[in-house]
């Protein structure tokens, strides 16, 4: 294998799925957001009744916290303002959210992807607003779509066991950190926690799917193992079917007529061990 191959091994149930279904029947949700995240930008940058409708929905600042309408905060996932970050979204939907929605499925990507955007912000823009620093780079719009991929990546890492994927992502996160802390490098911080969280939790799942429960009693654990097919959790082996002679086949003594103590067809009884027949 390759230095490439190993790399992207990560990918390989993703790229068999899109080879044999398609893209979209593959990842669905992740193709979903990266049309909608290109539309929405695209029209924020032209009409301007277009602008004006996308800056009601998707718009966030975090000043508008403490007002109480809640739309935008959700809807700035999918507004992007350079057209590189609509470059750095459409790799991503490729090498990070379309493999995780093929690990983990389409609603739990949903999940992930909106846990992951709506937490972090919050919870930042409520401390700094808490420690007075409202004036001090948070004037701006508080929108893009780093912190659904950062949850993505995050949860990837861990749930693929890729080391590729968390190395990358632990060196971004070193080098925004290192560079340029702002609001965005806190808000990527909780992101990855929260995506590290989940795929925990969906590791645990996953394990458990199948087995029964551990106080599940003993006539439970015989009838799961007899349905299921499967070697018995406690171990150990099933006991042998005990073969029964049929009648008529297998030892003679077994055939009509010779059974000890059973008339034979001229009236005699059948000579057994330790008995003679009659003397004609």
């Amino acid at each position: 294998m390759t230095t490439v191959g190993r790399l992207m091994a990560y990918q390989r149930p993703f790229r068999a799925s899109v080879a044999s279904v398609g893209l979209v029947a593959t990842a669905p949700a992740s193709v979903s957001f990266l049309f909608a995240t290109l539309v929405v930008s695209a029209l924020w940058h032209d009409p301007p009744g277009a602008h004006l409708a996308v800056a009601a929905c998707c718009a966030w600042r975090v000043t508008d916290l403490p007002r109480g309408p809640l739309l935008p905060l959700l809807g700035s996932a999918f507004l992007v303002q350079r057209p590189v970050e609509a470059a750095w979204t459409v790799a991503a939907t490729w090498l990070v959210l379309g493999p995780l929605e093929t690990v983990v499925g389409s609603r739990r990507l949903i999940a992930l992807g909106a846990l992951g955007h709506a937490v972090p912000t919050v919870l930042v823009d409520l401390c700094w607003l808490a420690g007075g620093l409202a004036g001090q780079g948070l004037g701006g719009l508080d929108v893009g779509t780093s912190a659904v991929v950062v949850t993505a990546a995050a949860a990837l890492a861990v749930a693929t066991r890729s080391l590729p994927v968390a190395a990358v992502l632990a060196t971004g996160l070193a080098v925004d950190v290192a560079a340029a802390p702002d609001l965005a490098t806190a808000e990527h911080l909780v992101a990855v926690a929260i995506g590290v969280g989940f795929a925990m939790a969906f590791s645990r799942h996953r394990q458990g799917v199948g087995a029964p429960p551990p106080q599940e009693p003993a006539t439970s654990l015989q009838r799961w193992d007899r349905g299921s097919g499967r070697e018995r959790p406690d171990g150990l082996a099933r006991p042998a079917a005990v073969a029964r002679p049929r009648r008529g086949s297998g030892d003679p003594r077994t055939r009509e007529g010779v059974h000890r103590g059973r008339p034979g067809p001229h009236g005699c009884r059948a000579a057994g061990p330790g008995r003679r027949g009659p003397v004609r």
